[in-house]
């Protein structure tokens, strides 16, 4: 048996006398009840969920991460699972979280060793979770400088973009955790996967460029703004749907919606 993978023994070992009956929940709990200690109070979400790892095996792990993101994007979506630190792992909604949301990603990667993104739900599911990602909008460096103490709604500049993959999320969550039970059970059953073969990830859409433009010290008529804003999407590759779509939100409020709409789209300088 892979111990790497799934430490059967130690695992049925530290489950002894648990009442709680959902197997993906009782693996979350092996780390959530060490992290819960008096000694592990300095521990860091990320530290955590390390230890569950080399404790009991990468597959207990996954199942934890996959556990906090779905708690966390049920709760509030993928922008409160950013701003609560378990995109990025230092957890606590009062840091500032980086952006390159790293064990987000290196929950992916394990998502995919072990297969879980092959069956028709997982890659529905595994796309959505693929294209996620954080744009600061371009005050965010200066909140920083000025002792910010995290990233709000108002510094993310993608927010209409997150609120859709919250959506296609949704639509999909009840049956994904149907499935990670399932998953859970059978791990706890044998200690192996139940997933034999890693197959192809699924094709993944690719997010919107955002080009770089310079608009201080331009023209601030409304066209001209637009103009420059369309041309250096145009420029970046970006659709003609996309494009469509900045000119119609540029002209959907007043002049400080084309300036956040600009921002949303592009690197504003």
């Amino acid at each position: 048996m892979n111990e790497m993978a799934f430490n059967l023994e130690k695992t049925r070992e530290a489950l002894k006398g648990s009442k709680e009956r959902c197997p993906w929940q009782r693996l979350m709990d092996l780390g959530y009840r060490e992290w819960q200690k008096p000694e592990n109070r300095k521990w860091c979400y990320r530290d955590m969920a390390e230890w569950a790892g080399e404790t009991y095996g990468e597959a207990v792990k996954l199942f934890i991460l996959l556990g906090a993101c779905n708690y966390q994007i049920g709760n509030g979506g993928f922008l409160q699972y950013f701003d609560n630190g378990y995109a990025s792992g230092e957890g606590g909604c009062l840091r500032d979280h980086d952006e390159d949301i790293l064990l987000h990603k290196g929950m992916l990667a394990l998502a995919v060793k072990y297969g879980l993104h092959q069956s028709d739900i997982g890659s529905h599911v595994y796309a959505i979770l693929a294209e996620f990602r954080i744009v600061r909008g371009a005050d965010s460096d200066e909140d920083e400088e000025d002792g910010g103490c995290g990233c709000s709604s108002e510094e993310i500049a993608n927010t209409d973009e997150l609120d859709a993959l919250d959506h296609r999320y949704y639509a999909v969550n009840e049956k994904w955790v149907k499935e990670l039970k399932i998953l859970g059970a059978k791990w706890l059953k044998t200690g192996t996967n139940p997933i034999t073969v890693a197959g192809p990830l699924p094709q993944l859409k690719q997010p919107a460029p955002r080009p770089r433009v310079k608009l201080v010290g331009r023209d601030g008529n409304a066209f001209a703004v637009m103009g420059t804003v369309c041309e250096a999407l145009r420029k970046a590759g970006a659709s003609a749907e996309t494009i469509s779509q900045y000119r119609r939100k540029s002209m959907s409020g007043d002049y400080a919606n084309l300036l956040a709409t600009a921002m949303e789209y592009c690197e504003v300088c």
